[in-house]
């Protein structure tokens, strides 16, 4: 009853942990100390409570119940200068030819977990885990219309904006296959992913659509071709995940380790609001002989108004989470030296954007609701359409050992390593506001655990850097951005403290 207690306050604390959890980088970084530090060359050494995440295998060898929790804090210094351009030569507001940085702000990660040894089916180690497997957050600003289109709307200052978070909550259980040869691990995941995604779509104006009227004309030429939508949508939504693996000792120095992840698909509901910004057209709205126009509250009035038209929504998006698997080895090279490699393979083609369904409009009136034409082109779905690669990682980390350091009492572990990621937008440099860091990034780490009695207590500090990528065109998917012309430049500067409790 002790340790059902227990293991019932510290999931308690988990599931508060994670609810506060705040990344960059569609896929986690990573979690743990020694792993972090190994640059996540891990999944053959899986050594402490973070082998939920690597590899759950590594359960079956840790000799002593764990208690440890770790906590990143995560700056993105990020840079975009667009150069968007209709047909290569209209500007249409973007700030181009300047240098634009993301929003900064220092992002925090907490991550945790608990592993008991326990005397069941011979002696199998379970664990209660909480970690972000999938993370994503950056917001810009990049946008204002053109004085000729409107000189009097202001648009919010998170334009272009992705807080995409899936949190973990793992039980994990493993034991020995073959006794001091083999291990096997598995991990239930029960998923919640939180979502505010934020964009603005440039919509062709519906007025174009009815060319017996003189007034609409005007309407299919720049600037009055395409309506910005400001678009938000806040939701969340639960899954289900699986996290397996195996850790075989090919001999007394060399180790290794198979992983998979397959997370479930989820449904993502919640709220939506948009922003139409409308053409102002004092000029045409006064002197066109159109009767349309000079009768107030028509749709020719609305559309040359300047007025911004504010519906809501309820939303649903189904996020579909790409699966990986990965191998890594370990090797012993002296009594304190250990290297390590790992190999992972993602199958981002898995992910085909987000299409957010639209239902229970509101907060249309006048014509924005009476006419049919209007009321469709306000409540149309919309979508930020991605087509991704399959990508690899390359991980390599060393950790050595210092058993008595400065006194008998107290040991020392440095940790180092190094990364390199294969850019799943590698083919179509389908680059966007919200996917920034999606180019070959190439990552280093450093840090020390220090050692005292049954406490491990560790810093470590990484630094990722994106290639700097070019989208040449501005390429448009229906209605929406698959990448935004312009210069992309990421950096990720990240420093993680935990603790680790043996018992």
């Amino acid at each position: 009853m002790g340790i059902a207690r227990f293991s019932a306050i510290v999931l308690t604390v988990l599931v508060l942990l994670a609810s506060g959890i705040y990344a960059s980088g569609f896929e986690n970084s990573g979690i743990g100390m020694k792993a972090r530090g190994m640059s996540g060359a891990y999944r053959a050494i899986a050594d402490d409570w973070s082998a939920a995440y690597y590899n759950p295998a590594g359960y079956a060898w840790i000799w002593d119940n764990q208690l440890g929790s770790a906590w990143a804090f995560v700056h993105h210094r990020d840079e975009i200068v667009p150069d968007a351009r209709w047909g290569g030569v209209y500007e249409r507001g973007f700030f181009n030819d300047r240098i634009n940085y993301n929003h900064h702000q220092i992002l925090t990660n907490p991550s945790g977990g608990i592993l008991l040894r326990l005397p069941v089916a011979g002696e199998t180690v379970f664990g209660l885990s909480a970690y972000q497997r999938f993370d994503q957050n950056i917001t810009w600003k990049l946008f204002q219309p053109v004085r000729s289109y409107s000189d009097s709307v202001s648009l919010p200052g998170d334009q272009f904006s992705s807080n995409l978070d899936v949190v973990s909550f793992q039980v994990t259980a493993a034991r020995e296959l073959v006794p001091e040869k083999m291990s096997i691990g598995i991990g239930l995941q029960l998923m919640r992913a939180d979502l505010v995604y934020s964009n603005i779509f440039f919509r062709e104006n519906p007025i174009t659509n009815t060319p017996d009227e003189p007034i609409w004309d005007i309407m299919q030429d720049f600037p009055y071709d395409r309506i910005p939508q400001w678009n938000k949508n806040v939701g969340r939504g639960w899954g289900f995940g699986l996290n397996a693996g195996i850790v075989t000792k090919v001999n007394e120095k060399l180790r290794a380790g198979f992983s998979f992840n397959y997370p479930f698909p989820i449904t993502v509901s919640g709220t939506a609001q948009s922003e139409f910004y409308l053409p102002d057209n004092y000029t045409q709205w006064h002197e066109s002989d159109s009767a349309q126009v000079n009768n107030p509250g028509t749709v020719g009035q609305l559309f040359l108004s300047g007025a911004v038209v504010r519906p809501q929504y309820d939303f649903e998006v189904d996020l579909d989470l790409p699966p990986s698997f990965g191998l890594g080895l370990s090797y012993q090279a002296t009594e304190r030296l250990t290297v390590a490699l790992d190999a992972e393979y993602t199958l981002w083609s898995q992910y085909e954007g987000l299409s957010f369904t639209y239902t229970n409009a509101t907060n249309l009136f006048g014509p924005a609701d009476t006419s049919e034409l209007v009321r469709n082109f306000f409540t149309e779905d919309v979508s930020a359409p991605a087509d991704w690669a399959n990508a690899a990682k390359i991980m390599v980390g060393l950790a050595y050992e210092f058993p008595k350091f400065l006194t008998p009492d107290l040991g020392l572990t440095v940790v180092g390593g190094a990364s390199a990621d294969q850019s799943p937008t590698r083919d179509s440099k389908e680059l966007t506001p919200q996917f920034i860091d999606t180019r070959n990034k190439l990552g280093f780490s450093l840090g020390g655990i220090v050692h005292i009695q049954q406490w491990d207590l560790g810093l470590v500090t990484s630094y990722t850097r994106a290639q700097s990528g070019e989208a040449n065109v501005l390429k448009m998917d229906g209605e929406s951005f698959a990448s935004l012309a312009g210069d992309y430049r990421a950096e990720t500067y990240e420093t993680i403290l935990s603790f680790n409790y043996r018992f």
